[in-house]
């Protein structure tokens, strides 16, 4: 289904329909489908390009940069970060939309995609480098650059070689979205739920320290000359929000409508790697494998210098720390996914509502994620090679991130998800070394509070209907 979709997409992009024919969807579904089944996508690309991009930031730094350029490094990792906490939002707003619209949620992505007509690039962790950034700015390229034609060739070369095809541009997919959203033939004004919006992430809740409408100074940031990032969370019960909601995504991310082109991520990548390129910094990233994983065996494991495949952790320390990484990245994605099955409640401002507490440990487990990959990146992936390669976060898909139908089942889920994460814990604490053991005790400390917060819960929920 997908490849034949994928194939009335490439002949639809970016091309009006011809003379006397109405716009379309594909013959096998009708508008509403059309645009579920591009949001779901969209929904795919933008969890894609989130994992990618934190990996290539947690890539940066490390003791091979020169002294002097250090403060460079960092600011590029503060400013890729950022984008990747964009990119976020832009997943949370694609989720709105998909529930404006009562369809089914996406939280999952594809590991390595093969349908390129949809997708910007084959999804593929690798460290920060002139090339994959020039990957990023192609995928999130407006359709004129309005730069040097050397400059832009340049860049596109850089980025086939870090891919090994042609980049696409994300704002094709936005546009072809936008032209189903607005059609009232395809998708009638009643498809649009606006009493879906009571469950939908809003910003006022996810908001966070980001103020609305403009990228602020980050209180906690050790570098206050940075912007901090600005998040799109975005309600839409009605078309005109839903497209609205599509324009401002494409406005700060993928350059649809650049009206303030030096906010884009476009931009800010394309100013990194300018200045990667100008410094000169060969060493700003650590020797990080590409595609790490803890599977040990399988088809597509290779070597540490093959980019095409991906690479086992071996060395033990590293591969525990890569496990406890997979589960806390599975805990964030269903406590975000979970979020979305129960509405807000303003009424009761004194309380953290379980809604609440989901959306309190999703920003947590963001965190941990860093603290976990900054663990990862200064171990050697293979024990009998310590002065090669070294581990990266693995972002594994975990087998399911569907949810269990009624609301105790969901519980019993992070429950689940607390238990695997415990094993692995007090294995680090007893079979590791003393770095990370404080955070490690840290981390069991939190899950024993939250553990008890899941019991009361399931025994709340025991009995209720789904």
């Amino acid at each position: 289904m997908r490849s034949r979709i994928s194939r009335h997409l490439g002949q639809v992009l970016g091309q009006p329909p011809p003379a006397g024919e109405a716009p379309h969807a594909p013959l096998e579904l009708n508008g509403r489908d059309y645009a579920v089944f591009l949001l779901r996508v969209a929904a795919e690309i933008e969890h894609g390009l989130m994992v990618q991009y934190l990996f290539a930031a947690y890539s940066l730094g490390g003791p091979n940069v020169p002294e002097g350029r250090r403060a460079d490094v960092r600011a590029w990792q503060e400013t890729i970060l950022g984008i990747a906490k964009e990119e976020m939002g832009h997943l949370v707003t694609v989720e709105n939309l998909l529930t404006a619209l009562s369809a089914p949620l996406n939280f999952n992505r594809e590991e390595f995609p093969h349908d390129t007509l949809l997708y910007p690039f084959g999804f593929k962790l690798q460290a920060a480098s002139l090339e994959s950034l020039a990957a990023y700015i192609c995928a999130e390229s407006p359709e004129e650059w309005e730069i040097s034609e050397a400059e832009e060739q340049e860049i596109k070369n850089r980025a086939q070689i870090a891919t090994g095809a042609q980049v696409n541009r994300v704002g094709r997919l936005f546009a072809e979205l936008t032209r189903v959203l607005r059609d009232p033939a395809l998708i009638p004004d009643g498809d649009f739920d606006a009493r879906s919006v009571g469950f939908q992430a809003a910003w006022d809740e996810w908001g966070r320290g980001y103020r609305e409408g403009q990228r602020g100074t980050e209180a906690t940031s050790s570098l206050p000359q940075l912007p901090a990032p600005e998040l799109l969370i975005l309600e839409a019960g009605s078309r005109e929000q839903a497209l609205s909601a599509i324009a401002e995504v494409g406005e700060q991310g993928e350059g649809l409508e650049p009206a303030d082109e030096n906010e884009s991520h476009f931009q800010r990548f394309l100013a990194i790697y300018r200045a990667m390129k100008e410094l000169g910094v060969a060493n700003s990233a650590r020797p990080v494998a590409p595609n790490p994983t803890t599977d040990l065996q399988g088809p597509d494991v290779g070597r540490p210098d093959d980019p095409s495949t991906t690479t086992a952790i071996l060395h033990p320390e590293a591969r525990l720390w890569a496990h406890l990484f997979n589960v806390r990245y599975r805990k964030l994605l269903v406590n975000l996914s979970h979020a979305f099955t129960l509405s807000d409640d303003p009424s009761d401002a004194t309380t953290l509502s379980p809604r609440g507490a989901l959306i309190h440990r999703t920003f947590s487990e963001m965190y941990n994620l860093r603290a976990i990959a900054g663990r990862l990146v200064v171990l050697p992936i293979d024990a009998a090679n310590p002065d090669g390669p070294v581990a990266g976060p693995p972002f594994q898909i975990a087998h399911t991130l569907m949810l269990a139908p009624s609301e105790s089942g969901r519980w019993h889920q992070h429950r689940d998800i607390l238990d695997a994460s415990a094993t692995i814990i007090a294995r680090l604490r007893a079979e590791g070394s003393p770095d990370g053991r404080d955070y490690l005790a840290a981390l069991a400390q939190l899950d024993a509070i939250e553990r008890a917060q899941l019991e009361q819960l399931i025994a709340g929920a025991a009995g209720v209907p789904a």
